[in-house]
């Protein structure tokens, strides 16, 4: 018997993800009319476009929608946009160890500074490559995390340190940005943010007249005039989700729908259990699917006996604990189930849909979490 190879890479037999060109123009468009006027927008692309795979993602921004202006999380992150013929300005929203200025250079990327001791590596690698080195200063004005800080007794420092930088021929400061801690579910600490930042920028403005691109504000006060300063990063929004529910989104539609099939179907006595550890017991004689798609898919196990799967229309429970490559449902409702019929877990299926934040709620997380955790074994495919 001959055997003839075939690209399985798109598989629709097991789970599969599509991921929906429509659906991201549509909420481009949406997020662009929430905007303020005169400010720019920073496509966030990071963690593989939050899970929906950034390969497919950047090119419909740049070619489609007009954006040209990129962010992600890593050096690789950014390489392989290039890679993949993406010419926007790309910002690496995070220091890069000064032994890869070269490749900083090479593919033409923007590099954030966050802290004094990468200025002096960060000018001596790019004089070693002959050229000056593009970058955006991170200022920390209330999370305590990442970034030059901005408390009172700090200030001055950061102000020097980030003139020198604008004085270092090597070194070409481009923008400089912070990120909000609560965004609009708490203004007042949004406020106090705002408030360090810009009376960073005044200092700075005092000892050197270079104009620098400002951004503040991400998906979670994206549509607040008051916090758009120059450009804003829409990272959640584009992929449909809400980092601050309000009706202002109600426009947004799912980037991603996840789909598995049902793959048996058995009766359940009344009074047996299903899955490890015996967690869910049958009240009932009743009817179970398995659907092929687990925890090693993305199919969180606090979605264990919490989570749902929408088949033929109706919404039916996950009962017993997700398994790595399968999870079970209870379609004792649904007396018209087959081997092989489609099941959605998040987005929209002929008119109908299950919110990723919902799941995701159910599992005591956040939409963020659920989409980077579908892992590259699921098939992304463009429609």
């Amino acid at each position: 018997m001959n055997f003839h190879k075939r690209d399985i890479s798109h598989d629709k037999s097991r789970v599969w993800a599509e991921i929906s060109r429509s659906a991201l123009l549509n909420n481009v468009e949406v997020i662009r009319s929430r905007m303020a006027p005169g400010t720019e927008m920073a496509a966030v692309v990071k963690a593989d476009a939050y899970g929906h795979e950034a390969k497919l993602i950047a090119p419909i921004l740049e070619n489609e929608a007009g954006i040209d202006f990129l962010a992600v999380a890593t050096l690789e992150e950014a390489i392989e946009l290039r890679e993949c013929g993406i010419s926007s300005d790309i910002l690496i929203l995070a220091s890069v160890d000064p032994s890869y200025v070269p490749e900083l250079k090479h593919y033409d990327l923007i590099v954030t500074v966050m802290d004094e001791s990468y200025i002096a590596p960060y000018a001596e690698m790019a004089a070693a490559s002959d050229g000056v080195l593009r970058l955006h200063l991170k200022l920390d004005t209330g999370m305590s995390r990442l970034g030059f800080s901005t408390s009172e007794d700090q200030l001055a420092r950061t102000v020097s340190a980030a003139v020198r930088i604008a004085e270092t021929p090597q070194l070409e400061p481009e923008g400089v940005f912070s990120h909000l801690a609560s965004g609009m579910a708490d203004v007042e600490y949004s406020r106090k943010q705002l408030a360090l930042f810009q009376a960073f920028m005044s200092k700075f403005q005092e000892q050197n007249s270079r104009k620098l691109l400002r951004h503040l504000a991400a998906s979670n006060a994206l549509a607040s005039q008051e916090f758009a300063l120059d450009m804003v990063r829409a990272g959640i929004l584009l992929y449909g989700g809400q980092a601050v529910p309000t009706e202002l989104w109600q426009n947004l539609r799912p980037v991603m729908s996840l789909f598995s099939r049902v793959f048996l179907i058995r009766d359940v006595p009344r009074g047996a259990t299903v899955s490890y550890s015996q967690t869910w017991r049958a009240e009932r004689d009743s009817r179970v699917a398995l659907i092929e798609a687990g925890y090693a898919d993305g199919i969180m196990r606090l979605l264990s006996n919490r989570g749902s799967w929408l088949i033929n229309g109706v919404e039916v429970p996950i009962v017993g604990t997700v398994c790595m490559d399968c999870c079970l449902v209870d379609v004792s409702e649904l007396p018209d189930v087959r081997i092989g019929d489609e099941a959605l877990f998040i987005g929209e299926y002929k008119g109908q849909s299950l919110s990723a934040a919902a799941q995701a709620e159910k599992a005591e997380t956040i939409d963020y979490e659920l989409f980077t955790g579908i892992s590259a074994r699921v098939p992304r495919i463009l429609v």
